[in-house]
């Protein structure tokens, strides 16, 4: 009788999703929910290639976007539980060059404001992403070295790089952040990055469909391409093709130079996993640092890490809060004033990974291709409407039946 009642509600749901992905022209979705140390739903709809008519499976990994720099964030606060670097030391002292906004020469730049945005590097917008173009060439050149991105005289420098605003007094957004966290981790642990998040997150947790770039990929992957929608002919096109891509040939590397780049696994938005892959990363943190007997934060680093670090008082944005690298959100879901975890968008893709703190429940989403207008204000309604099913058919409930 209990699973006739599981089974029921579930379809419902599945009805409810299908209404939410018509409306917003969704190409493929998968999802999960989480409560305490438990993985309790999980679910895939639509399709990974389109052109083929493939589906969405739980074992599908997208490109996630921004929710890859949570993993770059632990993996630089596990190196500050180790003593090898210090939120509050001159980013310079770990790249071996001199980083400074050219506009405050006497200024230095920390971790800690980058993990916070607070750094005065500038958003892509401005500086027009020419990260991506670094990060492009840097994988025909392995000679590119992170100073032709942030030193006045490099090829990429462009003063558009960097705000008006000293280190540490205002908050924007910024990819470049990543990039340079990508590359101090390297410096000091003199391994690859991919290599790095491998030994130190992905396998305690035992994470398996997993890949930075594509720098792990295997023939067992199941990868999904990512859309964006052309206005003029309102079809959809092939942003990111992953279905279509090998992994990297066994000598790929050899050449490669650990340190010097920082990007050329994209720290900043290049993970690719899945929803249920990505649960486990949420619960680890949500349980502070442990999951399951495995460790990969003390206690008060992982709380930390979610505190707030900064603030503003307007909640017209959507970005009003911070941790350390974690995004604090005031408008994830109605009733929770401040849920934990980070967004992604990018190519077309939207993907959400937050839990609350007190009650211990998260979920995570993503989408390959949706229809939607970017708005710096507030949250997408696809992704306020998803939330509120999730959480009403699969959350709430379990929630209560604890009281």
């Amino acid at each position: 009788m209990q699973n006739k009642i599981i089974q029921h509600k579930n379809k419902i749901l599945s009805k409810e999703i299908q209404l939410i992905m018509d409306k917003f022209n969704i190409v493929g979705f998968q999802a999960a929910a989480v409560l305490k140390d438990k993985l309790i739903w999980s679910d895939a709809y639509g399709y990974r290639n389109l052109e083929t008519k493939e589906l969405v499976t739980e074992n599908t990994m997208f490109r996630i976007a921004s929710i890859s720099k949570l993993f770059t964030a632990t993996a630089i606060m596990q190196l500050v539980e180790r003593k090898l670097i210090d939120l509050n030391q001159d980013i310079s002292h770990y790249l071996g060059f001199k980083v400074r906004n050219p506009k405050f020469r006497n200024s230095s730049i920390t971790l800690r404001q980058i993990l916070t945005h607070t750094s005065s590097l500038n958003s892509d917008d401005a500086s027009n992403s020419v990260y991506a173009k670094y990060i492009k060439d840097g994988h025909s050149d392995f000679s590119l070295q992170l100073t032709e991105l942030l030193d006045e005289n490099g090829k990429y420098f462009t003063k558009e790089i960097w705000g008006d605003w000293k280190p540490g007094d205002q908050w924007m957004y910024s990819n470049i952040g990543a990039i340079i966290c990508g590359a101090i981790i390297e410096k000091v642990t003199k391994l690859r990055f991919d290599q790095y998040i491998k030994q130190n997150i992905f396998e305690p947790l035992e994470m398996k469909n997993v890949a930075f770039s594509y720098a792990n990929f295997n023939k067992s992957h199941e990868l999904a391409n990512l859309y964006e929608k052309n206005k003029d002919t309102n079809e959809y096109k092939v942003s990111i093709d992953d279905i279509r891509q090998s992994g990297y040939s066994k000598n790929h590397w050899d050449q490669y130079i650990i340190g010097k780049h920082g990007g050329l696994f994209e720290p900043q938005g290049g993970l690719r996993t899945s929803a249920v892959e990505l649960s486990k990363f949420l619960r680890v943190h949500m349980l502070s640092g442990s999951l399951n007997g495995h460790q990969i934060l003390e206690q008060k680093t992982s709380k930390l890490m979610t505190s707030i670090q900064w603030s503003r008082e307007e909640n017209n944005h959507f970005f009003s809060k911070m941790g350390l690298g974690f995004h604090i959100s005031h408008d994830f879901l109605p009733g929770y004033k401040e849920m934990i975890g980070h967004a992604g968008e990018a190519y077309g893709l939207i993907s959400n990974l937050y839990w609350h703190e007190e009650k211990q429940f998260g979920m995570i989403f993503i989408l390959n291709g949706c229809q939607f207008e970017l708005s710096e204000d507030s949250r997408l309604e696809v992704e306020k409407e998803l939330a509120e099913i999730i959480y009403k058919h699969i959350i709430e409930e379990r929630l209560l039946n604890q009281l």
